[in-house]
């Protein structure tokens, strides 16, 4: 990382963006060029769960290759007078598997509900079980960067 005061590595840091990041951004290999989607996600200490449909071009990629890597940011606030973003981001690669043990993705149904509030029923009915496929990412790094206002400074909330 070229600004090193940036960086963030604290492993309370990486929580917060996570607990924070509305979605995360998924890209996988596809040939000559990245496939990045925005997905929901939850995660558990080194494992990220994604839901998603049984067929379809994420699961194709991660059959061909299970190299992944993921982008979330939180708290971004833009200052145009500065012309300055100020956010807390992470950054990370991983190994993407599909969940095929019911458990499992009966378990990470039920995260990502928790995660975002959702009025599904929990623990998720087999029903919900059988008709969702879900992604487990495991996670190989993390790296955090931060840039965060000066505490006198009171950025904009325009963004």
């Amino acid at each position: 990382m070229r600004l090193k005061k940036r960086e963030c590595s604290d492993p309370a840091f990486f929580d917060e963006v996570f607990g924070k990041a509305q979605e995360l951004f998924l890209a996988m290999h596809d040939s000559d060029f990245p496939y990045l989607i925005p997905v929901n996600f939850c995660r558990e200490g080194t494992r990220i769960y994604i839901h998603c449909a049984l067929e379809g071009t994420k699961l194709d990629l991660i059959r061909r290759d299970k190299r992944v890597s993921f982008s979330l940011i939180a708290d971004v606030s833009i200052d145009l007078p500065k012309a300055t973003t100020y956010y807390k981001s992470v950054c990370g690669t991983g190994y993407a598997h599909i969940v095929e043990d019911p458990a499992e993705k009966g378990h990470a149904l039920d995260c990502i509900g928790s995660r975002y509030n959702a009025r599904c029923q929990r623990p998720a009915p087999q029903r919900d079980i059988e008709r969702v496929g879900i992604i487990r990412i495991d996670i190989v790094s993390l790296q955090g960067k931060r840039a965060l206002p000066k505490p006198q400074e009171n950025p904009s909330q325009e963004g």
